[in-house]
């Protein structure tokens, strides 16, 4: 090997040791086809998300009466003047519905995983640090809440209060996102547990309670911030699971209200008039895959940046 070669390779390792964690994980994100795929889908959507009412070009809940009463009060077919993707049977603009269907998804999804964090985040803190019957309780806590069938569970929550103000609170918005997230901590509860068990006993938490730092300091300061990618990981795998849950309660009516669009309740409205109107179910099906897709491959990416192993085989 020549010396200009050896000096080549010793300024490679020279840089890939003086990166960091995160600099680490996002170069290897970068470096993940699937990763990436799955970043412009979720950059795309979250941008409909947030500027799909200024692109729309109807208002969701405006109605073209004069134009599904020129075609025989039928809902309009694609491509017809002023709708892209038809209308719905009231002569809603499907475009303008299925881009309002994304802000809902989205921030169903996104507040839910908040949801998440809050509960999931201090019960597997609280576990893994303090151990014996704290741990024990808490631990056979969620074992019980796991136990329940995710979506049979917040079908049973949604039901038990469809007839409460609280329910039509924001349209359905505030119970989905709720019930969601009530259900969807445990996940995250073990997943922090354990984090805390494997980093609790390093030299940096000894060295911090040899000096006396209090258990919450160590924990806030210490043991959480090493836990942050694995967290985001179980968040990037998580809100595909909530859209898809959102999604199947709008379906059965008992999600986002009339008159929001939800991709669940478009794709609903979609097959009951499949006969008449087929092309109604295909956009937000269409929009349902590409989410859950986009979504999936960035947490896939996601997992791949953070796994150590990975980053000691590199």
């Amino acid at each position: 090997m020549s010396h200009a070669h050896t000096l080549d390779v010793t300024a490679a390792d020279t840089r890939g040791r003086g990166r960091g964690y995160w600099a680490d994980a996002v170069l290897r994100l970068r470096h993940s086809p699937s990763g990436m795929v799955g970043l412009v889908v979720v950059a795309l959507l979250a941008l409909l998300g947030i500027f799909g009412p200024f692109l729309a070009p109807w208002d969701y809940r405006a109605q073209d009466l004069q134009g599904i009463m020129g075609n025989n009060a039928q809902a309009l077919p694609p491509l017809s003047p002023g709708h892209l993707f038809g209308t719905d049977p009231l002569g809603r603009d499907l475009f303008s519905r299925t881009l309002d269907g994304a802000q809902v998804s989205m921030t169903v999804a996104l507040i839910a995983q908040v949801v998440v964090l809050f509960i999931g985040v201090p019960i597997g803190a609280i576990a893994g640090w303090r151990g014996g019957r704290t741990e024990t309780a808490l631990m056979r806590f969620t074992d019980v809440i796991y136990a329940f069938p995710d979506l049979f569970f917040v079908i049973l929550i949604t039901s038990a209060i469809v007839y409460t103000p609280l329910f039509r609170l924001m349209n359905g918005l505030f119970m989905v996102f709720l019930a969601i997230g009530l259900v969807s901590w445990v996940t995250m509860a073990r997943l922090v547990r354990a984090q805390v068990l494997s980093i609790k006993h390093r030299e940096y938490v000894e060295a911090a309670r040899a000096l006396g730092v209090p258990d919450r300091q160590i924990v806030l300061r210490h043991v959480l911030p090493n836990a942050i990618g694995p967290i985001i990981v179980a968040v990037s795998v998580g809100i595909p699971a909530a859209i898809l849950a959102e999604s199947t309660l709008s379906f059965l009516g008992l999600g986002v209200q009339t008159p929001r669009a939800s991709w669940g309740s478009l794709i609903e409205v979609g097959i009951r008039n499949a006969q008449n109107a087929p092309w109604l179910i295909v956009p937000p099906m269409v929009a349902l895959a590409i989410a859950l897709a986009g979504f999936t491959l960035l947490g896939d990416g996601l997992r791949d940046a953070f796994d150590p192993k990975t980053s000691r085989r590199r």
